[in-house]
């Protein structure tokens, strides 16, 4: 019985697939108590587990903040911020999320994103491309142009993980 669980703990790790949210969040359910625990931000990228009808649990893995144990990031610093959660959070976890807000293509999942950001950002000035900076750049750079581009705290957030994400020293790999 043991050898069986082993091995089929192994062959879910081996046929794992990445996916990536595709939405601008999505909700973060526990899988035991079916309740919203937290938030997922597109892009994140998370490996399916399993499906359970309209919903994936999936495995998510990252860093926990510093600053704020309660978010979890693709690294401390700088902070590209994956997911947040309504209690503690570790590095890694499993829960529900939509299936419908899940998708394959990890490019797709930043496309409404992108084209926030082109139109923000090119109203004044020829946007920059993302691989013109670092990660850790681009915080200050979004953060001053966040008055004159007129747009929202979470509208600058989400920018910012865009241009994080795409950066020379970024997770997406295009």
């Amino acid at each position: 019985m043991k050898k069986f669980l082993i091995l089929a703990s192994l062959s879910s790790l081996l046929f794992s697939q990445d996916l990536f949210v595709n939405d601008i969040k999505a909700d973060l359910i526990d899988p035991k108590t079916k309740a919203v625990v937290g938030e997922i931000y597109e892009g994140s990228p998370v490996k399916l587990i399993k499906k359970d009808g309209e919903f994936s649990l999936v495995k998510i893995s990252g860093e926990v903040a510093n600053t704020d144990n309660k978010i979890v990031a693709y690294k401390k610093d700088p902070l590209v911020v994956f997911y947040k959660l309504n209690k503690t959070a570790t590095n890694e976890a499993e829960f529900l999320i939509s299936s419908k807000k899940l998708g394959e293509n990890e490019i797709e999942a930043w496309e409404e994103v992108e084209m926030f950001y082109y139109d923000s950002c090119s109203s004044c000035h020829a946007a920059h491309k993302p691989k013109e900076h670092l990660m850790s750049e681009w915080e200050a750079y979004i953060g001053a142009m966040q008055t004159f581009a007129k747009i929202s705290d979470d509208e600058k957030d989400r920018i910012l993980r865009f241009m994080q994400a795409f950066a020379k020293d970024g997770y997406v790999k295009e």
